[in-house]
């Protein structure tokens, strides 16, 4: 819908009201005119009427008016004389006598009309006062206008005479005053149209001007600016508005600028920010916030509408208020449990009540490697004190009584190769997790012929449990891979599926294609590992029977060297195990190991086992 033009309504008022005054002034005149032209023509009919009241006796000259007969014996004399006096014009000449009948009439046969006692002029003129009326005649059916006189004889009043015009023939005459008083009117307020229009747009232009470019600014458009009219009034106006339009310009692109700087470095901090209004409802969130807080984390919504963590809220509002000093550790619950550093500060706002702003860091990560850490330290000081203390004891042992010198030394050996073993296996662990990760030497390896020099590894182990190692292997089946870390992964599987194998028993070790990667599985029928510890099975010095594994000779470290051995290759690690049904360990390599790099070889163990799969 179009706004009306800056001063449009003014003079569109003011030319409605000359209009309208001039209508008003010409339908006064034409009423004036109407009125004046009615009691002129009455008055003409009134004495007209009253002339040829007083005529008529005369002209019954001849006759003589008695008594009680008055002008009944004279109806022929009367009528003519009606007939006489209406000649050559457009009224009507009535004689009523004294009782209402009708002696004479101009315009129809007195016979044949009706009694005019009740005729209200003739009431009127009965009682000596000639009279005017306009009605609507009940004889013809048309409106008239009456003028009634008495007519006296002998200072008695005997009848009445009537004279009576057709009221149409009134605005017939007063037509052409009417039509000329219409055609003034409509000059007048088409001339006063025509001057309102151009006294307005002289006006209007410069402040149209002004306001078209006000608009132009409010919708953005700030390089519009008011040209000048000419006229020295508004000169002085249009140069400090475009003044003002220029410096606005300059600072909205100021501040568009630095909003832009600001959520460029807010969308490129890994910490999430966010800020609240006095009421908490988030104002906003940086994408890092919404990615740690949720798809709910979006302006107008509230923080715990959008969090659901009471915590957060209450820090918040500790936040606002000034109180949260020293950053403060919070743990969110959601699709995964994250632990976060939260610092927050009070947002000044317009009202009494102030917003938050609140920087949150996932922690989540340093945690889990600082309870790695902790765990690792543990399980290597716990792994290494049996041995060394053994070792020590033996040693104490021997120095006092050398003739149990080749039992103790033997002792000492076994448990300094298992110390031996724990050291190198955690440096194979740190060589896969390194920098050198990356740099694997890969070439092709044929699945078959590397499972069977795995076998050969393994030694004498397999003979001495009279276990069967069943190979499966399609011929002809290649990767490109680093067969000695490949073989060193198959090698600790199959030593575990021997150790807990029963004895005389078989270990199954299949290769296939699937898809674009080969998957090795070794298959024991032993034990099996309950569900609630094959999740940690990867895990570094994790065992299911800590004495049995001790006793068979394991170091804790075998199933994680394979899955970090499977991940450095782009693959993954996995176990199929049920309680009393043995295990199936998979290892699934891509036939073509992805390009790694620095950044992959971060991978650290972690206590959850999340990087290995498992299925029970």
């Amino acid at each position: 819908m179009r706004r009306a033009r800056p001063g449009t309504r003014t003079f569109t008022a003011l030319f409605l009201l000359s209009a309208a005054a001039v209508a008003i002034m010409a339908a006064s005149s034409v009423v004036a005119m109407r009125r004046l032209q009615r009691d002129s023509t009455l008055s003409a009919l009134s004495q007209a009427a009253t002339a040829l009241a007083n005529a008529l006796p005369g002209a019954l000259s001849g006759a003589r008016l008695q008594g009680s007969a008055g002008l009944a014996p004279f109806a022929a004399a009367v009528d003519g004389f009606c007939d006489a006096a209406a000649a050559g014009t457009s009224l009507r000449v009535s004689a009523i006598a004294a009782d209402g009948s009708v002696l004479g009439d101009s315009g129809s046969d007195p016979g044949k009309m009706d009694n005019h006692a009740t005729r209200p002029e003739f009431a009127e003129a009965l009682l000596g006062r000639p009279t005017t009326i306009i009605r609507r005649s009940a004889t013809l059916g048309l409106e008239m206008a009456y003028a009634a006189a008495p007519i006296r004889y002998g200072g008695s009043v005997a009848g009445a005479l009537r004279v009576a015009m057709g009221a149409p023939d009134l605005g017939d005459e007063l037509a052409p005053f009417l039509a000329l008083s219409l055609a003034l009117a409509t000059a007048t307020i088409a001339a006063t149209a025509v001057a309102s229009r151009r006294i307005g747009a002289a006006i209007t232009m410069p402040l149209r001007a002004l306001v078209e470019a006000a608009g132009d600014w409010s919708a953005g458009r700030l390089d519009r600016r008011v040209r000048h009219s000419g006229d020295p009034a508004f000169e002085p106006l249009a140069d400090a508005m475009n003044a003002m339009a220029a410096e606005l310009a300059a600072r909205t692109a100021s501040t568009e600028r630095q909003q832009r700087e600001l959520g460029a470095i807010l969308d490129a901090m890994g910490e999430a920010v966010l800020s609240t209004d006095g009421d908490l409802a988030i104002r906003l969130a940086n994408p890092r916030a919404r990615e740690l807080l949720g798809p709910g984390a979006q302006p107008g919504r509230g923080l715990l509408e959008a969090t659901g963590n009471a915590s957060l809220e209450t820090l918040a509002l500790r936040a606002a208020a000034g109180e949260l000093g020293d950053r403060v550790e919070l743990a969110l619950y959601g699709a995964e449990a994250r632990q976060l550093l939260v610092s927050g500060a009070p947002l000044p706002l317009e009202g009494d009540r102030p917003g938050a702003v609140l920087v949150l860091s996932d922690i989540t990560r340093l945690k889990r490697l600082e309870r790695v850490r902790t765990d690792f330290v543990a399980n290597v000081s716990h792994e290494l004190r049996t041995p060394i203390t053994l070792i020590k004891g033996f040693a104490e042992t021997l120095e006092a009584d050398p003739s149990e010198a080749g039992r103790f030394i033997g002792i000492i050996k076994r448990h300094a190769d298992r110390m031996a073993a724990i050291v190198d296996d955690l440096l194979t662990l740190a060589r896969l997790e390194g920098p050198e990760r990356g740099r694997l030497e890969t070439r092709e390896v044929l699945a078959g012929p590397l499972i069977e020099r795995a076998i050969e590894s393994l030694g004498d182990k397999p003979a001495r449990r009279r276990a069967i190692v069943a190979v499966d292997a399609p011929v002809g089946l290649s990767l490109r891979a680093d067969e000695g870390l490949l073989e060193q992964a198959l090698v600790n599987l199959l030593d575990n599926a021997v150790k807990y194998s029963p004895e005389g028993g078989e270990v199954n070790v299949e290769a296939a294609s699937d898809g674009d990667d080969v998957v090795f599985t070794v298959r024991d029928h032993g034990p099996g590992v309950p569900a609630k510890d094959a999740a940690r099975l990867f895990e570094r010095f994790y065992r299911v029977d800590r004495a049995r594994s001790r006793e068979l000779g394991g170091t804790g470290l075998g199933l994680a060297i394979v899955r970090h051995i499977a991940l450095a290759h782009g693959g993954d690690a996995s176990v199929a195990t049920r309680e009393g049904s043995g295990c199936a360990f998979t290892l699934r390599v891509p036939r073509r190991p992805p390009e790694a790099t620095e950044a992959d070889s971060v991978q650290p163990a972690s206590p959850d086992g999340d990087t290995a799969r498992t299925s029970s």
